[in-house]
Order: structure tokens, then C-alpha cells, then sequence
């Protein structure tokens, strides 16, 4: 009975030592996994926080959790589940490369459609205003003051359409259009002002 006894507790410590041993063995891949996660995450998030912000914030907490799961030593749930992690976190990377492309092209299209119409309104805002300076007179429900300061926003408008302009030769549209959204706003505010139509 006491050799058993004996024997059962070298067995256990034996086993706890076995166990201690490979929940070593896991501790540096574990901590690998987690570094290999976070670096992921950060280079695809540069893209994806703008594009896809609820699944970069989602993985975001995926990462965190593993994070915690190797800062309690659960070293073993870390090891399984990083692989899957970083498989979602390359499918971010590839999805939000596709909305971006798909927002690149759709900024680009409304910026020709604000580089064909914008030009005609301003115009048309110009000529009624060297209607009424040439003429001496006045729009419906506007004393000189009012006038003065349309005129000053309508000129600060066409001034950041001179830069949407710049903008949309050079590529940039995004920064384009919110420029050209920006005069539209201006120019329709403008033509309310003077009695003209809108659009």
C-alpha cells in the first residue's frame, strides 16, 4: 500500500511536470501568434478603418481577446485560435482593397458629373450678377448689404471650385468632390437668393 501510494504520487508529479512542460513548449508560439495578429491587424486596419469600419473594429476585438487568452497563460486556446484570426484578417485586407476601389470609382464618377454641371451654374450665377451690378438694381427682398456679402460667399465659392478643379486634374477626387459639394451647396444657396432655379 505504500509503495502505491508512493508510486501515485511520483505518477502525479510526474504528470504535472508533463503538463507544466508543454504549457511551456506553447508559451513562445502563443506569444508569437498574438505579436503576428496585432502587426496584421495594424497594416490592414490602415486601409480597412475607413473602408470597412465595423469588421476592422470586430477583428479589432478578436485580437484583444487572444491578447487576454496569452496574459492569462491560456496558451493552448491562443495557438488554436490564432490561425483563424489571421485568416479573417487577410480577407479584410482583401475586401477592403475591393471597396476602396469600388469608392475610388465612385468618387470619380460623381466628379465628372460635378465637372460637367458645376461650370454651367456658376456661370449663370455670374451673368445675373453682372446683370444687376451693369443695371443698378437690386434681387427681390435684397438691400445693398445682403448683396454685397451673396456676392462675397458666391466669389469664396468659386474660388474653392479653382482648387476642386486642381484637384480633380490631379487625381485627387475624393478631395474634389467634397470641394465641389461645398460649392454646390454655395451656388444653389446663391440662385434661391437671386430667384433663379436650382439644379
Amino acid at each position: 500500500m505504500i509503495r502505491s501510494t508512493g508510486f501515485a504520487q511520483l505518477l502525479g508529479v510526474t504528470l504535472l511536470a508533463l503538463a507544466a512542460a508543454g504549457c511551456a513548449s506553447q508559451k513562445e508560439p502563443a506569444e508569437q501568434a498574438v505579436a503576428n495578429l496585432e502587426n496584421s491587424l495594424a497594416q490592414a486596419s490602415s486601409q480597412s478603418e475607413k473602408y470597412l469600419p465595423d469588421e476592422t473594429a470586430a477583428l479589432r476585438g478578436k485580437v484583444a481577446d487572444l491578447k487576454s487568452a496569452l496574459d492569462a497563460t491560456d496558451y493552448k486556446r491562443v495557438v488554436a485560435e490564432a490561425p483563424a484570426v489571421s485568416a479573417e484578417i487577410r480577407k479584410l485586407m482583401a475586401d477592403s482593397a475591393i471597396a476602396r476601389a469600388t469608392f475610388n470609382e465612385r468618387v470619380q464618377t460623381a466628379w465628372t458629373d460635378y465637372a460637367t454641371n458645376l461650370p454651367t451654374a456658376i456661370a449663370s450665377v455670374d451673368d445675373r450678377i453682372l446683370r444687376f451690378t451693369s443695371g443698378g438694381g437690386l434681387p427681390r427682398g435684397m438691400n445693398r448689404d445682403t448683396f454685397k456679402a451673396t456676392v462675397a460667399s458666391f466669389d469664396a465659392a468659386k474660388a474653392t471650385w479653382g482648387e476642386a478643379a486642381e484637384a480633380g486634374n490631379a487625381g485627387k477626387y475624393e478631395d474634389a468632390v467634397a470641394k465641389a459639394i461645398e460649392v454646390k451647396r454655395t451656388v444653389e444657396s446663391v440662385q434661391q437668393a437671386f430667384g433663379m432655379a436650382t439644379g
